[in-house]
C-alpha cells in the first residue's frame, strides 16, 4: 500500500487525496488517466490466505451482480500483492463524499418530509430489488447511504460486510430487520430523533405532517409485526409513489472479476 500511494497512483488510476473512511476500507478519490473521471479507491485489508482471497473475490462477484441505481456499483476489482482494491463511480463533491447522514446533520438533524420520502423509496426499492435476487445487507445504517449531486441515494458496498463474515443466506426474519431499518431511518430523518421508545408520535414533532406517516411508522415499528418486505412498507408508503430511477450498469466489473477468479485458480 505505501509503494502504491508513494507513487500516487493504483494502475490507470491517480491517486488525489485520501477521503473519510467508511467501516470496511481507506477510501482514496482518483482520476482516471483516460478520460479524467474521478472514482473512489477502496482501500481493504491485506488478505492472509488463498481462502480470504476467494471470499473476497466472491463477496465483490455478488455485488456486481446487482443492477440497481440506488445500490453503488463497483467498476473494478484490484489485486495489488493480496491487497483487495475496488473501484467505483465517486458520487460527492468537491468537499468529498456526502452520506446521508452528513446531508442530515447539515440540515439541522432533520429535513422535509418530500426528500425524506424520496430517499426511502429509492432505499427501499433497492432492499426490494436485492431480495428479489436473494441478497442481504443487513440493516442499513444512516452512515452507509451515499448521497449524489442530484440528491439521489445509494447504499454503500452493499452486502459486503456481511459476506466477508461469510454469512451468505439470508430469511424473512432478517429482511423485516432491513426494512425495520429504513423505517427507523424515515422517523429520524423527519424528526431529528432516534425510534426508541418511548416514541413520540412524529406528527407531533413535525407541524404540517402528514398523519398517514405516523400510521407507516406505528406499524414499520410495531415489535410485534413491522413490515414482511420491502415492497410491502412500499405499498403502505405515505406518498403512494415510487420513483423512476431504478437502473444502472456495472456489467464491465464480471469481466474483471472472472480474471482475477482464473488466476486464483492457477495458484
Amino acid at each position: 500500500m505505501d509503494e502504491v500511494v508513494g507513487r500516487r497512483a493504483l494502475g490507470s488510476y491517480e491517486i488525489v487525496r485520501e477521503l473519510e473512511p467508511c467501516s470496511l476500507s481507506r477510501r482514496w478519490l482518483a482520476t482516471l488517466a483516460d478520460d479524467q473521471s474521478t472514482h473512489v479507491l477502496y482501500e481493504f485489508s491485506h488478505c492472509r490466505d488463498r481462502f480470504e482471497r476467494r471470499r473476497f473475490v466472491e463477496a465483490v462477484q455478488a455485488l456486481a451482480e446487482l443492477d440497481h441505481a440506488h445500490i453503488l456499483a463497483v467498476e473494478r476489482l484490484t489485486l495489488v500483492e493480496s491487497e483487495p482494491w475496488l473501484v467505483t463511480p465517486y458520487t460527492g463533491n468537491q468537499d468529498g463524499l456526502v452520506t446521508l447522514e452528513a446531508l442530515l446533520e447539515a440540515k439541522g438533524g432533520a429535513m422535509p418530509a418530500s426528500e425524506a420520502a424520496r430517499a426511502l423509496v429509492q432505499l427501499l426499492e433497492a432492499l426490494e430489488y436485492a431480495h428479489e435476487h436473494e441478497q442481504h445487507h443487513g440493516p442499513v445504517s444512516i452512515e452507509q447511504v451515499l448521497v449524489d449531486r442530484h440528491g439521489s441515494v445509494a447504499i454503500e458496498l452493499f452486502g459486503m460486510s456481511r459476506r466477508l463474515h461469510g454469512l451468505v443466506r439470508g430469511n424473512e426474519v432478517l429482511r423485516s430487520d432491513e426494512v425495520r431499518s429504513l423505517v427507523e431511518m424515515g422517523y429520524r430523518l423527519i424528526t431529528g430523533r432516534e425510534a426508541s421508545e418511548p416514541r413520540i408520535d412524529a406528527c407531533k414533532l413535525t407541524r404540517g405532517l402528514d398523519r398517514r406517516w405516523d400510521e407507516w411508522f406505528d406499524r414499520g415499528l410495531d415489535p410485534l409485526g413491522g413490515f414482511r418486505s420491502a415492497g410491502e412498507a412500499l405499498r403502505a408508503f405515505p406518498t403512494r409513489s415510487r420513483s423512476q430511477d431504478t437502473g444502472a450498469g456495472v456489467g464491465a466489473v464480471r469481466v474483471v472479476i472472472g480474471r482475477v477468479r482464473s488466476a486464483l485458480r492457477q495458484e
